[in-house]
């Protein structure tokens, strides 16, 4: 565990330290205490924070300030929480501002079926209210490898990156939505530029194939190219670069070495090891000086977080920061005022904190 990592500044995911930074003075600061497996988070423009708790809980706090008071809570009607499964990603539509609008990943028993349903909420004031199912049969819900990581693109899309369910071949299958990226209208609606995959006849909700359990996605401010980090089976981690139709190769494939199969490879790979990495989010702003347009990536067995710099088509590990300092490490989200706030994933005595760049 520390200090020991994959450098990939060729794509060939050769392990090795992290490589040297000029690092920026950091405050930490714990703003909750006493959640249970919080799974993500999001923060409001009106400075609310929204948290997720995988039971099966929406948390409001009135703001981001250190013990900020809990001013509503919302439990999802239907939610079957077991071993990953749960209430799971969250994310605000960009015009929240004016409509109010929370979605939510909640694996949920319908009928006979257990799927990660897409549910949005009008939060607008007071506890978010369930307003609908924008996907209901979504992929098949599982305790284990069951991510639903939801994020709205520069584009105004609703991408999903979502676990293959401990069913390696859904991630192959393309009329699964399991071990996929999905990209949506905030509708549920598909859109008319997404790819139409082999053997379809017309454009899916599948963006891109071939993931295992992907807990973290991303899109970098400064091109608006979409990441997804995807945990690997004790081994090669890996951080891809998402593009129309694109097949990460999980399970024919882990790690490099799938391009002549017609499998694209991942831009950093962790090799012969694994840190089972989850959240991932860019920093962004002047005030983190040599870490502006970094990605960030949280772990839950290395217990710590990831600094990459990302160049292009290649990620090279810079730094890794509060390492072992609060456990296991769930999300990791960006607030509008460009401090990091990072999810633990301990179990009953969970916290919220958030680190800034001294000034």
């Amino acid at each position: 565990m520390g200090m020991v990592a994959a450098a990939c500044a060729s794509g060939s995911g050769a392990v090795g330290t992290p490589a040297p930074s000029v690092t920026p003075a950091t405050t930490e600061s714990v703003l909750q205490t006493s959640l249970v497996v919080p799974w993500d988070m999001a923060v409001a423009p009106d400075g609310r924070l929204f948290v997720t708790e995988r039971p099966g809980t929406i948390d409001v706090f009135a703001n981001t300030a250190p013990m900020a008071k809990r001013i509503a809570t919302t439990q999802v009607a239907g939610v079957r929480a077991m071993g990953e499964a749960g209430l799971l990603g969250l994310a605000l539509d960009p015009d929240f501002a004016t409509n109010g609008f929370l979605y939510a990943c909640a694996s949920r028993v319908d009928g006979s079926e257990w799927r990660n349903q897409i549910l949005r909420f009008r939060a607008a004031s007071g506890a978010p209210v369930l307003d609908t199912v924008v996907l209901r049969a979504g992929p098949i819900a599982a305790g284990i490898h069951d991510s639903c990581r939801p994020r709205f693109g520069p584009d105004g899309k609703l991408w999903i990156a979502t676990g293959d369910a401990g069913q390696g071949p859904l991630a192959q299958d393309a009329g699964s939505m399991n071990g996929k990226i999905l990209r949506m209208n905030a509708d549920g609606t598909v859109p008319l530029d997404n790819p139409t995959l082999k053997g379809a006849s017309s454009p899916g909700l599948v963006y891109a194939l071939g993931l295992r359990n992907p807990g973290g996605l991303a899109f970098q401010p400064t091109t608006g190219a979409c990441f997804v980090v995807d945990a690997g089976d004790q081994m090669q981690d890996e951080i891809d670069l998402v593009t129309a139709g694109a097949n990460f190769g999980w399970p024919s494939v882990a790690g490099t070495g799938g391009g002549p199969r017609g499998f694209v490879d991942p831009i950093w790979t962790s090799g012969a090891t694994n840190y089972a990495v989850a959240g991932a989010a860019f920093l962004a702003g002047d005030e983190w000086g040599a870490w502006n347009d970094s990605l960030v990536v949280a772990t839950l067995k290395e217990q710590d977080l990831r600094r990459f710099a990302i160049d292009g088509t290649h990620a090279q590990l810079r730094d890794i920061l509060v390492d072992q300092k609060y456990g296991r490490l769930r999300s990791v989200v960006v607030a509008p005022d460009g401090s990091l706030l990072i999810a633990t994933s301990n179990g009953n005595s969970d916290r919220i904190v958030r680190i800034v760049p001294s000034r």
